[in-house]
């Protein structure tokens, strides 16, 4: 085989894969946001975005992809092959892409299991400072009769340390509804289902609302609602793993 029937062999076996790749996800998210056939890839793209199909790092890599496709499909020529071509690692990527898009992973596959404490606002201080002791929570959700009342944070606790040791240098409270008091807006939680995505669950907890605060912690319940019985909580430390998993890694 001539070096140039090499070359054009290899620049196949680069640019199918990738086309194909390509082709597929574009296909998926133009059923998946039932896009019409006038909506460009750059728009579908972003309406994955705001949907949490993809991370928005990802979503600008996907459009660099588009890019190259459009070079690969209609670019100029040299010798007869297109002068853009994919590279192996471009190839590993967007292949990545296509199954996170087409198969996302779910948060509680990636996350290990752990086992989720709750009390009521009617339960001792000291059985939930035994539980951060020995645990190692940093929060704790509170239920009374199967409603969730508050997320019970080490903040929160810090906050009534500092407030009744400031006041007459002794600690009175006694039940976690006295704590409570001092519960402050940073301590909300947001409540998710079960089949959450992990990229559902890294957007929950990184974004602010819309007064700029970030949610303490994700309360994962079967369906999402908050007065569901707790079966996981996502908090920052679990972000790493997350996004790990959606780097393909």
């Amino acid at each position: 085989m001539t070096s140039s029937n090499s070359d054009a062999s290899s620049y196949q076996s680069r640019a199918i894969p990738f086309l194909a790749a390509f082709n597929d996800i574009e296909t998926h998210l133009r059923i998946a946001l039932d896009a019409k056939r006038s909506d460009s890839f750059w728009w579908m793209v972003d309406r994955a975005v705001d949907k949490h199909l993809l991370s928005r790092q990802q979503g600008e890599v996907l459009k660099d992809y588009g890019n190259l496709r459009n070079a690969i499909s209609h670019g100029r020529y040299h010798e007869g092959e297109p002068i853009a071509e994919p590279h192996p690692a471009v190839i590993e990527d967007i292949e990545m892409l296509r199954g996170i898009l087409m198969d996302p992973p779910r948060a509680l596959s990636i996350l290990e299991s752990t086992d989720v404490v709750t009390l009521t606002p009617a339960s001792e201080v000291s059985k939930a400072l035994r539980v951060i002791r020995l645990q190692g929570f940093a929060q704790i959700p509170i239920y009374e009769d199967h409603k969730f009342i508050q997320l019970l944070t080490t903040n929160t606790i810090s906050r009534w340390v500092a407030k009744d040791l400031a006041d007459n240098n002794v600690l009175d409270a006694r039940t976690i509804g006295d704590v409570l008091e001092m519960v402050e807006k940073i301590d909300d939680a947001v409540f998710l289902s079960r089949d959450i995505t992990a990229q559902e669950a890294v957007d929950a907890l990184i974004n602010p609302d819309k007064n700029g605060r970030l949610p303490y912690a994700a309360i994962v319940t079967e369906t999402g609602n908050r007065n569901e019985r707790p079966l996981r909580i996502i908090t920052s430390s679990d972000l790493a793993v997350l996004i790990e998993a959606l780097n393909g890694r």
